[in-house]
């Protein structure tokens, strides 16, 4: 899967967690470790179709486990 359109998918999960879309700023180790960690989940799952959901896991335990 491309990793801007899982990087726009992130950026739009992530707006659900935050006010301001200033707050929307990672680094880039922390946008690295995102993506990774969806594909890894895909990969894993074998699960390319459920994609918007393990995003969504994804973003929800990177602000539980801040």
């Amino acid at each position: 899967m491309n990793r801007l359109l899982i990087r726009k998918m992130i950026q739009q999960s992530l707006k659900d967690y935050l006010w301001e879309e200033e707050n929307c700023i990672l680094s880039e180790k922390e946008w690295r470790n995102l993506e990774e960690e969806v594909l890894r989940q895909m990969h894993e799952e074998d699960q390319n179709e459920a994609v918007y959901s393990i995003i969504q896991d994804v973003v929800y335990a990177y602000f539980t486990n801040k």
